[in-house]
């Protein structure tokens, strides 16, 4: 299997919509939803977003970084 590594990768998502809890909980729910969905059959890659816990950094946005 290949390992692909993005640095500084960004992900913006509702997160008191989709997640509940704390932070840390939230991203932890976020990373396995993105999972679910990569790993999907049929049309699933079979792939995993693997983060580290250490390199996480969950910021407030004000603005909409796709705009």
């Amino acid at each position: 299997m290949r390992t692909i590594t993005v640095h500084r990768l960004v992900l913006q998502f509702d997160a008191d919509q989709i997640t509940k809890g704390n932070q840390q909980q939230q991203t932890n729910q976020a990373i396995d939803l993105i999972n679910r969905v990569l790993q999907r059959e049929p049309f699933g890659l079979g792939a995993q977003l693997i983060a580290h816990p250490d390199e996480i950094e969950v910021e407030s946005a004000k603005t909409n970084l796709a705009a």
